[in-house]
């Protein structure tokens, strides 16, 4: 195409198809005409008056039987029957419907899909698409449109610039708790952590469903008690506390349970009261 008729012989006057340029501009073909440098001439040359450069085609240049040859300092039309050598070749685009589609997912390929000309779709298209598909990968996406894996799909290439707020939310870990390094406690019995198991599937041999386990921080040792009852909770842990500080001569200084009801009520307060014994309660969904 060109833009005037200098340089061109054998002008026509044609009414030829509306021709789109970058930028919403565009114009119609008026005219065809013939080029020639005195060795190699090109017919079929339009005549777009709108357009300001001139643009060759090179499919139509190989179409002439003639080769085409690009490097860093210009382009070459060689004459027909120049042949390059196989083992000088490291990729390979074969021709598509006048186009040369290179695929760099292999090193030498022999069909390739035109992925890299396809239209771009818009922001609005790829988010539905996205969530079409499962919130799957955008890359993973491209590829079962380009090698048309999915029927119904337009084939488009699909891209996101938003962060899709799904998707993270459903590659997000609960981070871990830093391990302790260093045991704050110095004694044994200086922190006791309580738990309730919740009633299990199958009952004990006296009908026991609930297990209530507490551990001393410093030393890690364990009391396990059973009991048929929630409500029976107060009790053995107040039985606990007053045998285990006669018996090592200690005394209890914190306790830390969930805030459960077997744990916060009106008995536990008072029994920690008079025996002078901080009761903390973890928050929740978090480890004691």
């Amino acid at each position: 195409m060109r833009g005037d008729m200098k340089l061109l012989y054998d002008i026509k006057s044609i009414r030829g198809g509306y021709v789109a340029f970058a930028g919403d501009k565009g114009g119609y073909i008026t005219g065809e005409g013939m080029i020639s440098n005195g060795i190699v001439s090109f017919d079929k040359i339009n005549i777009v008056q709108q357009l300001d450069h001139n643009l060759l085609s090179v499919s139509q240049i190989c179409d002439m039987q003639f080769s085409v040859h690009f490097d860093a300092n210009g382009f070459y039309v060689l004459k027909p029957g120049f042949k390059i050598p196989k083992e000088l070749i490291l990729l390979l685009a074969p021709r598509i419907n006048d186009l040369y589609v290179l695929d760099m997912s292999q090193a030498i390929t022999t069909s390739a899909q035109a992925t890299c000309f396809v239209s771009k779709a818009t922001e609005k298209d790829s988010i539905s698409w996205h969530r079409r598909m499962g919130h799957i990968h955008l890359r993973k996406m491209n590829h079962l449109v380009s090698n048309e894996l999915v029927n119904g799909v337009p084939l488009k290439n699909f891209h996101l610039q938003y962060v899709c707020v799904s998707c993270q939310k459903g590659k997000q870990t609960k981070k871990r708790h830093p391990t302790k390094k260093i045991n704050t406690v110095a004694v044994p019995l200086e922190c006791l952590h309580m738990d309730l198991f919740s009633p299990v599937k199958h009952k004990s041999i006296r009908n026991d469903q609930y297990c209530l386990m507490i551990t001393d921080d410093y030393s890690r040792f364990s009391w396990v008690a059973l009991m048929a009852h929630k409500s029976e909770t107060f009790g053995i842990i107040k039985n606990l506390i007053i045998q285990i500080e006669n018996l090592y001569k200690l005394k209890v200084r914190r306790i830390r349970s969930d805030n459960g009801t077997e744990f916060k009520n009106h008995g536990m307060a008072e029994f920690c009261t008079s025996k002078g014994i901080l009761h903390e309660f973890s928050a929740a969904y978090t480890p004691q």
